[in-house]
């Protein structure tokens, strides 16, 4: 059994690399990757509220990364490659500590490593490093208190407690192992011992989760201290419902059998494709006979494994519901805030087949397939094809290849056009939705200094698809010179044009129209700005960059010859690409 688990955990490396190393940095990644090279290792980025989350281990893993951070996203993969790796492991190890030998366990487990709702952590950078260590600590949590309890083992009990803690340091949502580590003793390990004994068995063993106790006691004050978390709206009850019977019958059933067998419709995306109707209908009677068949086996005892999957599932939709309120028509179909509940519905499923027999009149053949590891094979063998058939149909849409395309396209253009005047503006929302950081720091925080927002007769910024595109400019201060045909006379002195007013943050850009009779240098002031371009004799127009700037708008020429510099107007707002999306 231990060989045939250690060839399904290759296995699933392999299907993993294949899928994951193709995959590129997306949305937070490059909000992370940015303030660890803004801010280094310093309190002020390993401890801070993040969309809610509380994330020190993920941060310094992003601040280990960012530090020699490329264009490659070979380092982030193999990273998430050897974090799944480990959660794996510790796995096997838990299901032959807790369930034995039998060749069955395989089953449970070989859904667990190839089920495509693993997916989108396993592909993106930010998500992995939120639920991998979350699993890592909640299967070192287990192991080491059953190991602890089985053994009477101060050791383990402490390994048991840095497990936790471990998964607390990467993510809030560890606060659930407390919890789990309860539940596994009275529903599984403790299983055999009559109902009414086991919370007396808890109170006597209460010194193996005094640890724990006071983990979560120290962490949650840390937590509220850092985290304002975001205001939730009271949810419509029948959009939860629905939501939450979508969660479970197209998407968390479908995805335990392998499915959902069918490419997404959506692009760059990390929601899996629901299932038919008939479809989910067909899995919830399967899901149905297999209770069913555990019950038959195993008598009532089965119920105490399908009781924790339930109970943790129920808590992980009840957080969602609860916590993302606002944006359940956003998270549907994605398996993301699933991730943590995978090793534990392996776990339950595990339990609900493990015990002694039902004393009853069976065929011959039943005992002896408890013992074969050719008929769990087989058992195992469609659900991997299933969930290797429906890896492949998904996984380019997980691989946010949109993303890498936008980043080689800025890149190669900036290459193809040095020293062009460009705007440091903001990636696409399907790059980055966060608002920050613009495209300077973007490619920064990729190991690439690339100059924006240079002053010039023409100016560029990208569009949505990476494509260089001259810019208009979307005016909220326009004005014109007081002298007919000339605008405003400017000389070495300097000119006063106008007054600008604070702006959003967002990018922000000065446009001029001038006339000179030679070349000339201009000097554009706004607030404590300063900028110089050199532009050639004739009519044309200067370009500024001014994002975050205000107060009085000056300019000056410098040699422009006894004919001078004039000024015919002033533009100054957002940019916009011309004729792009």
């Amino acid at each position: 059994m231990l060989l045939a688990g250690l060839l399904l955990v290759l296995g699933q490396t392999v299907v993993r690399a294949l899928v994951v190393v193709p995959s590129y940095y997306w949305q937070d990644d490059f909000v992370h990757l940015y303030l660890a090279r803004e801010l280094g290792l310093s309190r002020e980025f390993l401890v801070r509220d993040h969309n809610d989350h509380l994330e020190i281990g993920a941060n310094l893993l992003h601040w280990l990364l960012g530090r020699t951070a490329t264009t490659s996203f070979l380092p982030a993969a193999l990273g998430l490659l050897g974090l799944q790796l480990i959660a794996s492991l510790l796995l096997l190890a838990l299901l032959r500590e807790l369930f034995g030998r039998s060749p069955w366990l395989l089953v449970p487990f070989a859904g667990y490593l190839f089920t495509p709702l693993a997916l989108p952590v396993a592909t993106w950078w930010s998500s992995g490093l939120e639920a991998l260590p979350l699993q890592i600590g909640m299967l070192l949590a287990l192991l080491g208190l059953v190991r602890a309890l089985r053994r009477r083992s101060a050791g383990w009990a402490a390994v048991s407690v840095a497990g936790h803690a471990l998964g607390l340091l990467a993510y809030e949502k560890a606060l659930l192992v407390l919890p789990t580590l309860i539940a596994v003793l009275v529903l599984v390990e403790w299983a055999g011992v009559p109902a009414g004994r086991r919370l007396g068995l808890l109170a006597r063993n209460w010194r193996y989760l005094l640890g724990h106790v006071l983990l979560v006691a120290a962490y949650v004050p840390l937590y509220l201290a850092v985290v304002d978390p975001s205001p939730g709206t009271e949810s419509d009850g029948g959009s939860a419902g629905a939501w939450v019977g979508y969660t479970v019958f197209r998407l968390l059933l479908p995805g335990m059998f392998g499915g959902p067998w069918t490419s997404p419709e959506s692009d760059d995306d990390t929601r899996l494709p629901p299932v038919e109707e008939p479809v989910a209908v067909a899995l919830a009677v399967l899901a149905v006979a297999v209770v069913a068949l555990s019950v038959w086996l195993r008598g009532r005892r089965a119920l105490a494994g399908w009781l924790l999957v339930a109970g943790y599932v129920a808590v992980d939709l009840a957080l969602v519901v609860v916590g993302r309120s606002r944006l359940l028509e956003m998270v549907t179909g994605d398996p993301r805030y699933l991730a943590d509940a995978l090793p534990v519905v392996a776990i339950g499923c595990c339990a609900a087949f493990s015990g002694p027999l039902v004393q009853r009149r069976v065929p011959r053949w039943l005992p002896r397939l408890a013992g074969s590891l050719a008929a769990a094979l087989a058992v195992s063998a469609p659900l991997v094809a299933g969930a290797v058939v429906s890896t492949a149909l998904v996984a380019e849409e997980m691989q946010h290849r949109q993303s890498r395309d936008y980043v080689a396209a800025v890149l190669q253009a900036m290459a193809d056009r040095p020293g062009a005047s460009v705007v440091s503006s903001q990636p696409p929302w399907d790059v980055n939705i966060f608002g920050y950081p613009g495209l300077r720091e973007m490619m920064l925080a990729l190991g690439r200094d690339v100059d924006f927002d240079l002053p010039g007769t023409e100016m560029h910024m990208f569009d949505g698809s990476g494509e260089l595109r001259p810019i208009t400019v979307i005016g909220r201060l326009q004005a014109s010179g007081p002298v007919p045909g000339c605008g405003w006379p400017v000389n070495p002195g300097g000119q006063r044009l106008a007054e600008l007013a604070r702006g959003t943050g967002a990018a922000e850009v000065v446009r001029l129209g001038y006339l000179a009779g030679e070349g000339a240098t201009l000097t554009l002031a706004v607030g404590d700005d300063e900028q110089e371009l050199r532009v050639p004799p004739g009519a044309g127009q200067a370009f500024f960059v001014v994002t975050g700037q205000h107060g009085p708008v000056e300019i000056r020429a410098d040699d422009a010859g006894a004919s001078g510099v004039c000024v015919s107007d002033l533009v100054a707002g957002s940019p916009w690409p011309a004729d792009g999306p």
